[in-house]
């Protein structure tokens, strides 16, 4: 029988996220998981995609599990990075929304410095899913990146924001390495996240948007 389309979830907790968004181009599975540290898997296709959610999983303190697998389209790297970002965004919108009662920060910000490299990442999950990039500098400048286009990186961010209903803010103040600064960006948007799900009991029940509701659209 012909897999259904779109999102499936096998657990949703505040502490553990399963789920799996199936399209005519991949096959995602996630796992975020609140728990003592363990060894990851995660397997995109693209090492040094691979390399950059690692960064995220060590600094925001979940242990994460990524799998990609092609359907019926090409395996390009572009939809790839932007599903994958997508998919993981839900599965953190599920987490926030598991811990709202008791209540959750829902923002952070945080700037790594990795070398020469310096960004800050800010995040805001207020329902509003945009994604903004501010500096000029030679590190992302550079069309390539290890085994992958920056262009290609960027596209993490916007579908992260599209899945978990979150402003996107990174600002790149140095870096001309190319790996050092997409690093230093990863690893400071992981930073921003486990922020962003530390206990805020004075948001109890509440979200950090004064509409109140969070993220109203369904993928």
């Amino acid at each position: 029988m012909k897999k259904a389309l779109g999102i499936s979830f096998r657990e949703r907790t505040k502490k553990l996220v399963v789920l799996t968004r199936i399209t005519l181009e991949s096959k995602i599975s996630v796992l975020v998981e609140d728990a003592p540290r363990r060894k990851y898997f995660i397997q995109t296709g693209n090492r040094f995609f691979n390399h950059m959610l690692t960064g995220i999983a060590s600094r925001a303190c979940l242990n994460i599990d990524i799998s990609y697998q092609p359907t019926q389209a090409e395996p390009l790297d572009h939809a790839i990075v932007e599903d994958t970002g997508l998919v993981f965004g839900r599965a953190i919108r599920e987490l926030l929304n598991a811990r709202q009662d008791e209540g959750v920060s829902q923002r952070g910000t945080f700037t790594v410095a990795f070398d020469e490299s310096l960004v800050t990442v800010t995040l805001a999950f207020d329902g509003r899913a945009y994604t903004f990039l501010h500096g000029d500098v030679q590190g992302i400048r550079q069309e390539q990146v290890e085994d992958i286009l920056s262009t290609n990186l960027r596209q993490f961010f916007d579908g992260f924001s599209q899945g978990s209903g979150c402003v996107v803010q990174i600002q790149f103040w140095a870096g001309e390495d190319s790996h050092h600064t997409w690093e230093a960006t990863f690893k400071a948007f992981g930073e921003a996240l486990r922020e962003s799900l530390l206990p805020c009991p004075y948001r109890a029940g509440t979200t950090i948007g004064l509409k109140g509701t969070g993220m109203e659209a369904r993928l």
